[in-house]
């Protein structure tokens, strides 16, 4: 009899003891799924954004353009409790670095490129942009392909990682032909004052800059195309997928803009 309580008291403290790894299993189990489950919300991204009008720039003190209505609308469609108001407004450069390199920041309206591709997430996209060397008014200068633009000596005004001065760079156009500028109102008053032969920028948006600046659009001519691309929605490449996911969702549901561009295939 006495031996038969043994055998009982060990089965039961056997019993226990699984029923103890159950319950630390099932505990495990939970928490897995309650951070599987966990919501991310859009509140958590900076947006940052530039002047490039007519998809952003600033009017007095608010902000304006096609793209920041989309984001407004898209954040809208999510119920994030972010606006207009939340988006930070930076020159060009600045807002590149910090896209970059802080996690959940997002820039807009950002061309997306093949050697830009694997640096960010994209969210897409917003429109077609054209990216052209541009010549002042009255200029005589002729352009047929970069090959003459170099063999010329042309100067030429650029952003510093802008997508004018990326397309110049990996086509090796020459470094010491390549002129920066602060901002694209810098490389506008280069152009016009005679300091470049020409400026590497959106054709559309350098015209639209040149009103501004009170000169008639016609003021800056197109002369040979450096690129055709698309721009989109940048986010920092260690920004959660989901979140990426859910900007995308959201920017489907608002646009009927195609939605699915082959990485690579721009520019």
């Amino acid at each position: 009899m006495a031996h038969g309580n043994v055998i009982k008291k060990r089965l039961l403290a056997t019993l226990f003891l699984l029923l103890g790894c159950a319950d630390v299993t099932a505990s495990l189990f939970d928490d897995r799924v309650f951070a599987d489950d966990s919501t991310v919300s859009l509140a958590s991204l900076t947006f940052i954004t530039e002047e490039y009008p007519p998809y952003n720039y600033l009017d007095g003190d608010r902000l304006m353009g096609s793209s920041v209505e989309l984001l407004e609308a898209m954040l809208a469609h999510a119920g994030s409790p972010l606006g207009r108001d939340d988006i930070r407004y930076y020159p060009w450069v600045r807002g590149y670095e910090l896209a970059l390199h802080r996690p959940n920041t997002v820039l807009f309206s950002t061309t997306r490129t093949p050697s830009r591709e694997s640096r960010f997430h994209w969210v897409g996209p917003i429109a077609r942009d054209h990216v052209v060397l541009l010549a002042r008014q009255g200029a005589n200068i002729r352009v047929s392909s970069l090959d003459d633009a170099i063999e010329q000596g042309l100067s030429v005004a650029v952003i510093r990682e802008d997508i004018g001065a990326q397309a110049l760079t990996e086509a090796g156009y020459p470094e010491a032909l390549i002129r920066p500028a602060m901002d694209n109102r810098s490389a506008l008053h280069m152009l016009l004052h005679e300091r470049v032969d020409l400026w590497a920028y959106s054709s559309d948006v350098a015209q639209w800059i040149a009103e501004q600046a009170g000169y008639p659009a016609e003021i800056v001519v197109p002369l040979y195309t450096l690129s055709e691309s698309y721009l989109y929605f940048a986010l920092n490449a260690e920004t959660d997928s989901r979140l990426v996911a859910q900007l995308q969702q959201a920017f489907e549901h608002v646009t009927t803009l195609p939605v699915a561009i082959q990485a690579g295939s721009d520019g």
